[in-house]
């Protein structure tokens, strides 16, 4: 009997350096599929997932731990490669498919799983990269074949983005009403989920972008994938030169930051009737005066990655249309403790795409 080995590169201690280790793979059974990686992503949540939990503001901190998952942690839910093994029960898939692969796993059973939300499962979450081993790694073992998108002719390394990235922005866009081309959508935070969503306004929307982000590099970044205007949200008075170059008509802010001050920054900046979309996770506590909600008449809502229909969907529109291409930065897998620094420390413009 064959086995395969998996080489990943995986933290033993939570806030520790990442490892390389060798786990041998049983062979695959009923729907399962062995990926080799081809290209992984990397994600800022894996600096809170390193980490070991979220600031939930006020000195308080979410717990992996304490929510179950078990060290060692393989991160990395980005994968695209090549499928090497199938089990006896798959019939949808070949091997030598390039895929992408969705990594946000519920039970499949509880309600939110039946509507096809398996990402926002209540029961049993299995995200590959926390629960299960990752993509920071050569192999990567999906428990069914139905998570498996093909890419076809897309580039690898930027079909990656799209099991996280690309379906965050996607679902995060999606939350806001039909624009009009004389309405104004901003954009906080253009890192790699922040400067996907502004190519996929820009494709997608009739509405003009105005990108806020305190890197000069991000903004110029932004300003080539769509955006019309771009800001510093340090400058003096912010939020007066933002709003008054948008003639006051911003329609909806999308904010993939999630700190107090990038929510307080969407809640001003969005007109009476906006809306207000908090997608980052960089943590702390929303404050909000509760008259303003009457008063403005704004609606605020959370959006959380997408759903594998959503990731179908934008392979297929990134295989029909020409898409804006944010800026890829391509590492081999032994820098990634490097990379992880730079990540955390807002040195990387676009995102990093690592390969074994």
């Amino acid at each position: 009997m064959k086995y395969l080995c998996a080489h990943r590169w995986a933290f033993n201690l939570w806030g520790g350096a990442l490892e390389q280790r060798e786990d041998v793979l049983q062979p695959a059974t009923g729907h399962e599929v062995t990926v080799r990686v081809t290209h992984c992503g990397m994600c800022h949540s894996d600096v809170h997932i390193l980490a070991g939990g979220f600031d939930m503001g006020g000195g308080k901190l979410s717990s992996f731990e304490r929510a179950g998952v078990k060290l060692p942690v393989t991160m990395g839910h980005e994968i695209v490669g090549e499928v090497v093994e199938i089990g006896p029960d798959v019939t949808d898939v070949a091997l030598g498919a390039q895929v992408v692969v969705y990594p946000w796993l519920g039970c499949g059973e509880c309600a939110v799983c039946k509507t096809g939300d398996e990402h926002l499962c209540v029961k049993a979450a299995r995200n590959l990269g926390i629960q299960l081993p990752g993509g920071y790694a050569d192999t990567v073992r999906v428990p069914h074949s139905r998570y498996l998108v093909p890419i076809g002719t897309l580039e690898p390394a930027r079909a990656a983005t799209f099991a996280c990235a690309g379906i965050t922005a996607l679902g995060a866009i999606r939350k806001v009403p039909t624009t009009t081309a004389e309405d104004w959508v901003a954009v906080i935070g253009c890192g790699g989920v922040g400067m996907t969503g502004v190519a996929l306004l820009s494709a997608t929307s009739k509405a003009k972008i105005v990108a806020i982000d305190p890197d000069a590099a991000k903004r110029e970044a932004a300003l080539a994938n769509g955006a019309t205007l771009a800001f510093d949200p340090g400058m003096a008075d912010a939020f007066k030169t933002i709003n008054k170059a948008c003639g006051g008509n911003i329609a909806a802010a999308i904010d993939f930051v999630g700190s107090e001050k990038s929510s307080s920054l969407a809640v001003s900046l969005v007109r009476r009737t906006g809306h207000v979309v908090i997608v980052g996770l960089f943590g702390g506590e929303f404050k909000m005066p509760l008259p303003m909600f009457a008063l403005k008449s704004i609606t605020i809502t959370g959006s959380y990655v997408g759903g594998l229909n959503d990731l179908r969907e934008l392979v297929a529109l990134a295989q029909r249309e020409t898409l804006p291409s944010i800026p890829l930065d391509i590492r081999q897998l032994n820098t990634v403790n490097q990379a992880l620094d730079d990540l955390t420390h807002g040195r990387v413009v676009g995102r990093v795409v690592l390969q074994p």
